[in-house]
């Protein structure tokens, strides 16, 4: 299964396999689309300005106060004057960071972190908002797979999304040179690089070349 999905992979030099969470478990559009749910009832026309920061959100990822200062701008400026921008881009970022996500692997994915579990140490390593994070993989029901000693959250910023310092998986007790580790961003190639694990780019568990 391994040598068909990931070929490029050098799996005879693998015991550890680590991934990344959001986007790489998980469609993360399905998490946006309920965040911004949430975040629109701060609206009377709640679709338009939905649809509006969906399509805003395909476009630049992950740039959540951005998209949050541009709706403002657009449909709640001229609305509600006594709430300046700063104060509705944070009211937005607490709803957002706040909610409950209803969230499912996808048959794919809990076949593969079944395999994966079986026959290497698996890990975990994600950064953004600590609390979102850990309600993200209490919802996916992660725990069913990764060891709490093997999970990693950065808790920084989810606005500044970095990746922890290597050292991190010293903390895991993960050989690099020994691992391989699944990311859908740069920044997770660099992470892999920098820590001299393999890499492998993917979306939702699909390989993306």
């Amino acid at each position: 299964m391994k040598n068909f999905l990931f070929p490029q992979i050098k799996w005879n030099k693998v015991r550890y396999v680590g991934f990344d969470l959001d986007g790489v478990l998980y469609d993360e559009f399905e998490f946006i689309e309920q965040a911004y749910d949430q975040v629109t009832n701060l609206f009377n026309n709640k679709t338009l300005v939905k649809r509006y920061m969906l399509g805003r959100w395909l476009e630049k990822g992950s740039s959540f106060n951005k998209i949050f200062q541009e709706t403002y701008e657009l449909y709640y400026k001229n609305l509600i004057s006594k709430i300046d921008k700063e104060t509705f881009i944070e009211n937005c970022l607490l709803i957002f960071r706040n909610f409950n996500p209803k969230l499912k692997l996808s048959p794919r994915t809990e076949y593969i972190l079944n395999y994966f579990s079986k026959h290497y140490k698996i890990f975990l390593v994600s950064d953004g908002n600590l609390g979102l994070q850990k309600k993200k993989f209490n919802s996916l029901k992660l725990y069913r797979y990764f060891d709490v000693e093997h999970v990693f959250f950065t808790g920084c910023d989810s606005l500044k999304y970095s990746k922890p310092n290597i050292d991190c998986l010293n903390e895991l007790k993960i050989i690099p040179f020994e691992s391989v580790y699944f990311g859908d961003r740069e920044i997770d190639k660099l992470f892999a690089k920098y820590s001299r694990m393999q890499f492998q780019k993917v979306y939702n568990m699909i390989r993306i070349c």
